[in-house]
């Protein structure tokens, strides 16, 4: 067996760790999440802020503390060990462009190239290196944050929806990248541009997540 420093991180981000788990068990809380690593909740709450990822260490406990719990830890398995000073090669899927307007017809999910980013710079963003893909953006609905023809980060292990987030997600066969505001039973895709107005994501609709958008890369 490979013999692991356990101060090192793994490429899993607690925010990852913690929405996996919640998506299993209904109001779980981030204090019984931060007993489970052996760590306090302010803590945990600082390092879910500054987008940190979980120790070696950490990952040991949580899967050990989940197995006694009869909770699924099959969402553990995509750690890896560990990743530091590593260059990834992020895919760039030139084909898929998402619409920061009206919506844009899916195209093929094809990956063209790839792109070198450090490690460590995913995981300031609070993604997860195994999962990120690079996507185009078209429109203007996103300005001034995004503008069209800016490469968007998009982590596609982060498919829970949070308030306030902004996703690139799929809805009646067209794609966007909008910020989702998340109410009781009520999704809103909402445009950073005010000349878009907002609109409701019908629970009877074709509504995917691909993914969270942790990072944009503009053209000068």
């Amino acid at each position: 067996m490979a013999r692991y420093n356990y101060t090192k991180d793994t490429n899993l981000t607690l925010e990852y760790c913690y929405e996996q788990i919640s998506r299993i068990v209904p109001n779980f809380e981030k204090q019984i999440f931060a007993k489970l690593i052996n760590t306090t909740k302010q803590n945990l709450g600082q390092r879910m802020k500054k987008g940190s990822m979980l120790s070696v260490k950490e990952l040991d406990l949580l899967r050990d503390n989940l197995q006694e719990n009869n909770i699924p830890t099959k969402f553990l398995d995509y750690a890896s060990m560990p990743l530091e000073n590593q260059i990834i090669q992020i895919p760039i899927r030139d084909e898929v462009e998402l619409s920061c307007g009206t919506g844009a017809v899916p195209n093929a999910d094809f990956v063209s190239d790839t792109l070198g980013f450090d490690v460590n710079f995913i995981r300031k963003l609070g993604g997860n290196p195994k999962s990120v893909s690079i996507v185009f953006a078209k429109g203007d609905s996103m300005e001034d944050k995004i503008s069209s023809g800016d490469y968007l980060l998009v982590d596609e292990s982060k498919t829970f929806v949070n308030d306030g987030v902004i996703y690139a997600f799929v809805y009646n066969s067209e794609l966007y990248c909008k910020k989702i505001q998340k109410r009781p039973n009520i999704l809103t895709a909402i445009s950073l541009n005010k000349e878009y107005e907002p609109f409701e994501i019908k629970q009877d609709g074709d509504f995917r997540v691909v993914g969270q958008i942790i990072g944009v890369i503009k053209k000068l």
